[in-house]
């Protein structure tokens, strides 16, 4: 898999993370709960926005595993901004798979290429509410596009986003669900009605500006909204070709392999700072006798096998993740192989993130619970990639069912 990595790129990618201090920075955009509008800066100036964007609308075209091991490297650094890049990528996949026919959609993929604009992405329950029934945008078809009103939440983002992105039930004169079509909004975010509520306030990924966005009666132009059945919402299994053939693939659903990427480059951060952390610590009390020896917690037989459990699953999770990107790029792969595959690693790579917390949370000790060490931030921000995508019991449901042969699904459900 290491030759399908543009390792000039991704060179680059490491260099910006670094020289910018990345980490740094994390843990001031989490004590000012602040988008980081720092590192979005630096990785527009070299192309991240658009890395994934076919050069038939004017991107480079980087590879599913070149994307994946940028958006690990940006994690390395910060969480919150990777979450952020991600999730632009997530909009902008499904934007790609009508690109080839919708020519609109073709227009904001080259705005993305040229001008590294990026999307806001919110189509879940707003964090103040719990009841689908009482949120959720309405649109009806009105001359030159559409016109509705609603409230949509975690638009993860939304501060330095161009264009937001949510889905709207398409309601007929009487305001009455027209069926199991549903609309596609990608309307900017200045658009009159449409506003950005700053009101994301979180345990962690602090920094993602993930807000509410309020619809009030907005007209959202037809260049900005297309209509799709419920069903094409699926993530994408195969390389889409230039032709823009029909059927899922790992193109255009692409984020959802990198958001593994995001999910390493995290827990190896954490993995490399208990490693520093346990040779550090030394002793149990604040006296220290003359003459005694104290040793480093790297010496001690539990915390050995702790940080062994701890380094198995990053080790794993990249044998994984870049294994099985390798594997689903093949041509002769079915796609049900492909979703079973994708499933498989990405259940892996869930697991990952919560052994890695709670592994690394038993290494930190008290230490580990204080604002004055990053650790606590770290393991908030885990927790943040833990809460806001996947299932694990559910994922496990699906494994099975695949495995008996039943219908299964790969849900990136959160929340």
């Amino acid at each position: 898999m290491a030759s399908d990595i543009d390792w000039n790129y991704i060179n680059l990618v490491k260099k910006t993370v670094k020289s910018e201090d990345f980490f740094g920075r994390s843990g001031q955009y989490d004590r000012q709960n602040r988008y980081p509008h720092e590192n979005i800066a630096a990785l527009k100036a070299i192309g991240i926005p658009s890395m994934h964007v076919s050069s038939r609308f004017g991107g480079p075209g980087h590879t599913v595993a070149t994307q994946t091991k940028a958006v690990e490297e940006i994690a390395y650094g910060d969480p919150s901004t990777a979450a952020c890049v991600n999730m632009h990528w997530v909009v902008a996949d499904i934007i790609a798979k009508h690109a080839h026919r919708n020519p609109h959609m073709a227009a904001l993929l080259r705005d993305c290429a040229e001008n590294q604009s990026m999307f806001a992405g919110g189509a879940s329950i707003p964090a103040d509410e719990v009841d689908a029934s009482k949120v959720g945008a309405r649109f009806r078809r009105v001359e030159g596009g559409w016109k509705g009103s609603g409230r949509v939440g975690f638009a993860t983002n939304s501060t330095g986003a161009t264009y937001a992105g949510t889905v709207a039930v398409i309601v007929d004169g009487d305001n009455r669900p027209a069926g199991r079509t549903i609309l596609i909004l990608k309307p900017p975010l200045n658009t009159p009605g449409v506003v950005v509520k700053d009101d994301w306030s979180a345990m962690g990924l602090r920094a993602t500006a993930t807000n509410t966005i309020e619809i009030k009666d907005a007209f959202v132009d037809e260049r900005y909204a297309f209509e799709i059945d419920l069903d094409e919402l699926k993530p994408g299994l195969r390389d889409q070709d230039e032709s823009g053939s029909a059927g899922y693939t790992v193109r255009s659903g692409r984020s959802q392999i990198s958001k593994g990427g995001m999910w390493l480059g995290h827990a190896r951060r954490m993995l490399n700072y208990m490693e520093d952390f346990l040779g550090k610590r030394k002793g149990t009390t604040g006296v220290n006798v003359q003459g005694a020896s104290l040793s480093s917690r790297s010496e001690i037989p539990w915390a050995q096998s702790t940080f062994g459990r701890l380094r198995h699953w990053v080790e794993s999770g990249d044998l994984v993740l870049y294994a099985t990107i390798e594997k689903i790029s093949e041509e002769s792969m079915g796609q049900v192989a492909r979703a079973d595959r994708m499933l498989i690693a990405m259940y892996h790579m869930r697991r990952m993130c919560e052994e890695v917390n709670k592994e690394s949370f038993r290494l930190a000790g008290a230490h580990g619970f204080v604002t004055a060490r990053p650790y606590e931030r770290m393991f908030r921000d885990m927790m943040g990639y833990i809460a806001t995508a996947y299932k694990a019991p559910e994922m496990e449901e699906h494994l099975g069912r695949a495995g008996l042969g039943h219908v299964f699904a790969l849900n990136a459900s959160g929340g």
